[in-house]
């Protein structure tokens, strides 16, 4: 993924899991819009925001909400996207779907995002992640 990274233009701007955010930006040095520094309130707001890319909101609405971030590039990581996790509740969409309950019977946008190919290009896949180009 970081190789995949580092092949886009030096200022190119990404989103997604800290985790991962925090190691594209060390190892690519690219720009990211959600850092793992939760001491910041604005930045908590900016994750939350970020972290629509796992919730089941419309695809265009996550797509104006990445743009208006100026996110160039989205991560989907498969674990953030799946509610199989060991215990019910834990699972990303699952909290997404306390936070937003008017799409809770919706798809997650993980699995919605091939019907939104007018906003988003997949620039990259593996068994792990994907890399969306916001349009």
């Amino acid at each position: 993924l970081t190789s995949k990274s580092a092949s886009t233009h030096s200022t190119a701007v990404f989103a997604g899991p800290m985790p991962l955010t925090a190691n594209l930006r060390l190892s690519t040095n690219r720009y990211i819009v959600n850092h793992p520094h939760y001491e910041d309130q604005g930045m908590r707001d900016r994750t939350k925001l970020v972290y629509q890319i796992f919730s089941r909101k419309p695809g265009d609405e996550v797509h104006a909400t990445l743009k208006s971030l100026g996110v160039e590039f989205a991560v989907l990581d498969k674990q953030w996207c799946t509610k199989n996790r060991p215990r019910i509740g834990c699972a990303i969409p699952e909290v997404w779907d306390l936070e937003d309950p008017l799409n809770k019977d919706r798809p997650t946008f993980c699995d919605d995002v091939p019907n939104y190919s007018h906003l988003f290009d997949l620039v990259y896949s593996n068994s792990q992640y994907r890399v969306l180009r916001v349009k």
